[in-house]
């Protein structure tokens, strides 16, 4: 007596390799926090404790405002890209090879942050050629915040599948845009840096970090088919 065959199961549906690469955006948001709560922390450790006699710990903790000033700086730069990037990750659902290359350059820039940070506080009472590269130096790195914003646009351009629901391509190229006048902006406060006062430049590197985020977390009217 035969008995008869188990039936075998349906074989899974297939996957499109496309989709099949995608990831979701839980661990990046994790993983990029906390890289930004580590940056934004070692940026206090830049300030030390002056050693001084009696009497004159004020006038010490006085003569450390360079130092108070490019943490203010810095820990603006991160609060603005944190808020960015908060209000990034809301807007998309996936994430692919390239929007994962930008995101890292982007916590690159972060991580490095407290570096120039540190030497603009040490220069920036010299208020000399030195003082002026610092502050250049401050602006470049600006810059390739800016250029790492460029690359996750370009990602959700190219593939806008990665998007919620509402976004499209054409939002991303103009969000890129924006990007790159960033870009532009920041390049050209760091050559500020080099011809004027750091105390000149200074300022318009802090105006720029703030416009670029009042625009990239305005509220945006997204317009439906």
């Amino acid at each position: 007596m035969q008995h008869p065959e188990p039936e075998l199961s349906a074989a899974p549906p297939a996957v499109p390799e496309r989709v099949s690469r995608l990831t979701g955006t839980t661990r990046v948001e994790a993983f990029s926090d906390g890289v930004m709560a580590i940056a934004i922390t070692l940026l206090v450790l830049e300030i030390r404790v002056p050693e001084t006699p009696d009497g004159e710990l004020w006038r010490e903790l006085a003569g450390l405002w360079p130092s108070y000033l490019a943490y203010a700086g810095s820990f603006l730069t991160i609060g603005v890209i944190w808020l960015c990037h908060h209000r990034f990750f809301a807007r998309i659902r996936h994430m692919d090879g390239l929007l994962h290359c930008g995101n890292l350059l982007l916590l690159l820039a972060v991580a490095f942050l407290p570096f120039p940070t540190t030497v603009l506080a040490h220069h920036l009472e010299d208020g000399g050629p030195n003082a002026k590269a610092a502050t250049a130096f401050y602006g470049v790195v600006g810059a390739l915040q800016a250029a790492a914003w460029f690359v996750m646009w370009v990602a959700l351009q190219r593939n806008p599948a990665l998007f919620e629901p509402g976004y499209d391509a054409a939002y991303a190229r103009r969000e890129s845009i924006q990007a790159v006048v960033g870009f532009v902006v920041f390049d050209v406060i760091a050559a500020i840096g080099l011809l004027l006062p750091a105390a000149a430049a200074l300022p318009l590197y802090l105006a720029a970090v703030l416009g670029y985020g009042y625009s990239s977390t305005r509220n945006h009217v997204i317009s439906r088919a």
